[in-house]
This record gives C-alpha cells, sequence and structure tokens, in this order.
C-alpha cells in the first residue's frame, strides 16, 4: 500500500533530481539584495550621532523647525553607548523622517559645550541637572532645554527599545505641538 502526501495527476520527482526551487528562490533573494543595495542599509548602521556643538543653538533650531531635541547622553567607552548609537540613533540620525520628527544631538558627559543658556558647561554638570546620572540617556526637551518626556535609561530592553524611544518622541512632540 503507497502512502502520497499530496493528490496531483503527475507523477511524483524522485528527491535529489532537478533544482530545488527553494534553493532558487534563497538565490534570487540574495541577488535582489545585492543589486538593490543592502550594503548601503547595513552601512547605515555605522553612521554616528552628530555631536552637539551648542546646546542653546541646537534647541534654536528645534524649535524652528517645530520639533523636539532628542540628546542622546553617553559615557565614553560605553558598550551600551555604542550599541544604542549603531542600532538605533544613528541609523535614525540618518532617516531624512526622522529628521522631520526629531532633531538628534549626541552630548558625551566629557564634551564642555555651551548649555541651553550659552554658558559653557561640561556635559557630565549638564545632565546632573537634569538628574541623570546613567548612561545612555536619552532625553528630549524643548527650546528652553525643559524635560518634554520621561528620560530613556540605559538599554536593559532591547526588544522594546524602539518602541520605547518612538512613544517618548511621541509624547515629546505632542506637548510641542500643543504650544
Amino acid at each position: 500500500m503507497q502512502h502520497h502526501r499530496w493528490v496531483s495527476n503527475e507523477e511524483p520527482r524522485r528527491v535529489g533530481r532537478g533544482i530545488n526551487a527553494a534553493k532558487v528562490l534563497i538565490w534570487l533573494a540574495i541577488l535582489a539584495c545585492a543589486l538593490c543595495g543592502f550594503h548601503d542599509i547595513a552601512h547605515a548602521a555605522d553612521a554616528p550621532v552628530p555631536l552637539t556643538r551648542n546646546l542653546q543653538a541646537d534647541a534654536r533650531t528645534a524649535a524652528q523647525a517645530k520639533v523636539p531635541l532628542l540628546l542622546f547622553i553617553t559615557l565614553e567607552g560605553c558598550p551600551y553607548c555604542a550599541r544604542v548609537r549603531r542600532e538605533y540613533l544613528g541609523p535614525m540620525s540618518q532617516d531624512i523622517d526622522q529628521g522631520r520628527r526629531v532633531l538628534i544631538r549626541e552630548l558625551p558627559i566629557e564634551a564642555v559645550v555651551p548649555d541651553f543658556a550659552g554658558q559653557p558647561r561640561v556635559g557630565r554638570d549638564i545632565a546632573a541637572a537634569m538628574k541623570i546620572n546613567m548612561y545612555p540617556t536619552v532625553v528630549l526637551v524643548g527650546a528652553d532645554g525643559k524635560l518634554l518626556a520621561e528620560p530613556l535609561v540605559g538599554f536593559s530592553v532591547p526588544d522594546f527599545y524602539g518602541a520605547y524611544l518612538d512613544d517618548r518622541i511621541d509624547t515629546a512632540r505632542g506637548k510641542i505641538n500643543q504650544k
């Protein structure tokens, strides 16, 4: 007695003969990615986050565009900071659509930059004034430097980090649009 797994009028093919359709599809997908510039997407993950040179100027630019200023507060040598930069904020900072939602700047705590009042300050002191002492931390602020959303501290839940980030950006944008 023969058992068949399918119903067909054709003779079943023997395993190992002919071209396996799944292999052909895989190779076609690889070829399509190569031809469509998949390598550009992979390199976008290496994109740096623009450093702030002047918080007062960045806040003014964000206010003129009617978007929040996202500050990515980092510590040199921090592996979690590097991962957030590589997997989230670097690619976001290169995305034109994201640029319409938020102005992204990195603030290393070791850097000295003009603060929101235009006074030169160490990044660590700017972060401390916002009650931030863990890194990485993402804050969204308005033109006055005041928080528009709850800070996103650390990188403990990678599966949800993007959603948490989007939620905070949406909250900050909502507050700016209310003004």
